[in-house]
């Protein structure tokens, strides 16, 4: 096995690989969005006032349509916070108060998508809800793998996997974008829970590093994994590029994870909870200090008011809200899951 991952070649550090400084600036510049606004229309939905006309250009909300106000208005947030925690020492806390947040958003965001087809097909149309951007919501999963999350984790991923295999999944991201770090740690999931799958297009299989790492990802002996986790650091710096019509990265500048191991501190925290040893150090600079060692992990933050009101009215207009959202739901085939209505 040790001879097997040693065939990771190393690209090195991408000479063009953005400093943490030049990170900074770029978050400096923004766009900001004040929370205001954001709060301001979570709260239109807990009172229902989203179905009045309130102002103009506004499409009121008369079928009851599960609002992810909060994913929109955390992810960003959230991506920051990782991308500062170099220069945060609350960083750990802030990214578990916002991930509360996008919890609540992207499970409203997933139950829309299938109850929209439920809706379409009942009156013979086909058109399909597909905005889950798989990106951010594995960004997300492994965000959550960081603050050792385990359960948090397990439903994302099934989250995840269900809203690929019915198709509910951002179209130009999935077919042209090619998000191969993404797609392997979405693999690493369902090989670690082995009773879920997904059939990538081509693109997801065809990077050597990733295969040997998924292959290996459990091998006792930590050290037998560190020259193509070396080699995964390495392949990080070279996918930290702008985004354009021509060329997508893993580590866009949009998302301002150029600096940020979550792949690895991903597959390292799996490790841990599979009861196995993780190597003492990785000698790279992307794992520079704080994501240097796993976190400890973090407690999980009751949901406040406003995400407790958004969850409220979900489940008032939908009864059925919760068992959609159930992980033995999210493992039905997508014919099974057109059932529970």
């Amino acid at each position: 096995m040790a001879q097997q991952i040693m065939q990771c070649e190393r690209m090195g550090v991408n000479p063009k690989w953005p400093s943490y400084k030049s990170v900074l600036g770029r978050i400096a510049k923004g766009p900001h969005v004040e929370d205001a606004f954001f709060v301001d229309v979570i709260r239109e939905y807990i009172t229902r006032e989203d179905a009045l006309q309130t102002r103009p250009m506004k499409v009121p909300n008369k079928d009851n349509i599960t609002n992810s106000t909060a994913e929109w208005m955390v992810r960003d947030r959230l991506h920051k916070v990782l991308a500062t925690a170099p220069d945060n020492p609350r960083w750990l806390s802030e990214l578990a108060h916002w991930m509360r947040y996008y919890q609540v958003g992207i499970w409203q965001l997933f139950f829309w998508a299938g109850q929209f087809d439920i809706l379409a097909k009942a009156v013979g149309n086909d058109r399909r809800r597909q905005n889950y951007s798989t990106q951010t919501a594995t960004n997300m999963m492994a965000a959550m793998a960081i603050l050792g999350w385990k359960d948090a984790v397990i439903h994302q991923g099934y989250l995840t996997h269900a809203a690929l295999n019915r198709g509910h999944q951002l179209v130009i991201e999935y077919e042209n974008e090619h998000r191969r770090a993404q797609a392997f740690m979405l693999r690493v999931f369902a090989d670690w829970v082995g009773d879920v799958s997904h059939q990538w297009p081509a693109y997801a299989y065809d990077e050597p590093i990733y295969e040997t790492l998924l292959a290996n990802w459990r091998t006792p002996n930590p050290d037998d994994l560190r020259p193509c986790l070396l080699a995964a650091c390495d392949r990080h710096t070279w996918q930290t590029g702008k985004e354009s019509m021509k060329n997508s990265y893993d580590f866009n500048q949009d998302w301002h994870l150029e600096r940020v191991p979550v792949e690895i501190l991903y597959l390292l925290r799996l490790r841990q909870w599979e009861g196995l040893a993780n190597p003492q150090k990785i000698d790279h600079p992307l794992m520079a200090a704080p994501f240097d060692q796993l976190p400890p992990e973090q407690p999980v933050p009751e949901l406040d008011e406003l995400m407790q009101g958004v969850l409220k009215r979900a489940r008032e207009d939908w009864p059925q809200y919760d068992q959609v959202l159930s992980l033995e739901a999210l493992k039905v085939s997508k014919k099974g899951a057109e059932l529970i209505k």
